[in-house]
């Protein structure tokens, strides 16, 4: 029986980064506005791309705002899949 603790470790740690991450995006962003001393939704306009991937099972379920990112998104599930299929055996 394989030790999971390691992964288990590894996966909380990087969540836990995910949202620290996306918590020092919008600090940054917000202080960003602030500096400029600017009214709010005046000026240049901010585009913002990306997507989701959500594995039911062994089926993944992409989405995305352009192709670009939905291709990047289907590339990294069947990475992950295959990773996952390796580690199981």
């Amino acid at each position: 029986m394989p030790d999971w603790t390691f992964l288990i470790i590894a996966g909380s740690f990087l969540i836990m980064l995910g949202f620290l991450l996306a918590a020092f995006g919008v600090m940054r962003q917000e202080s960003e506005e602030v500096d400029e001393e600017r009214p709010a939704g005046a000026g240049k306009e901010i585009r913002v791309k990306g997507g989701g991937v959500i594995l039911i099972g062994p089926v993944p379920v992409v989405f995305g705002t352009d192709k670009k990112y939905a291709l990047i998104l289907m590339l990294s599930a069947i990475v992950l899949m295959l990773i996952v299929i390796i580690f199981l055996r």
